[in-house]
């Protein structure tokens, strides 16, 4: 059964990826420095962002099963069980808030789609460090080791994009570190996912 999820979550990370990078030939008119990716689930991209985001709804929430299932003695199952399913959650309510595009006026929908996006970036960030840890000692070889890698990345991401968001760089860096924490996130739990299958 564990397996059997685990493949679930697996494939779906990689249609993720795959996805995400197919907006960005598409959405043409958006910009990957200045714009966020929510921008894209606004406008004639709405429709493969919708998509993105409940393949990686489906993701979260086969991984938390394959985590429950699958790692039966883990110290932090339930916890991590727990955090996944919020974040499968999360993402199956964004598509009903989306997000305001840059200069328009500021909506209580565009409001709540910036607290889910907090959270999923939060949530999903904290849980790294739990899984890094399980990789290395479980998994290990250049699986764990990547995953130490991406979970550095991400961090070093998260600050940048943080740093964007309140001073004057925004319209130079938010966009690129937004674009870099969700690629080595969606690429750290993928290898989560194949970490279970071994």
């Amino acid at each position: 059964m564990s397996t059997a999820l685990a493949v679930v979550a697996a494939v779906a990370f990689t249609v993720r990826l795959i996805i995400f990078a197919a907006l960005h030939v598409v959405g043409r008119s958006y910009s990957p420095v200045r714009h966020a990716v929510s921008d894209y689930a606004v406008g004639p991209t709405r429709g493969l962002s919708t998509a993105m985001t409940v393949v990686t709804a489906a993701g979260w929430a086969a991984l938390a099963a394959a985590v429950w299932t699958g790692l039966p003695a883990w110290s932090d199952k339930g916890q991590a069980t727990a955090l996944l399913l919020v974040l499968a959650a999360v993402f199956a309510v964004l598509p009903l808030a989306p997000t305001d595009l840059e200069g328009a006026a500021v909506t209580t929908i565009g409001r709540l789609h910036y607290v889910l996006a907090i959270a999923w970036f939060a949530i999903s960030y904290s849980l790294t460090g739990n899984f890094s840890r399980w990789m290395s000692d479980t998994v290990g070889g250049t699986l764990a080791s990547a995953a130490s890698v991406l979970h550095v990345v991400a961090l070093v991401s998260l600050v940048v994009l943080v740093v964007a968001l309140v001073t004057p760089l925004r319209r130079r860096l938010f966009g690129i570190a937004e674009r870099v924490f969700i690629v080595a996130i969606s690429v750290f739990y993928l290898l989560v996912a194949i970490g279970l299958l071994l």
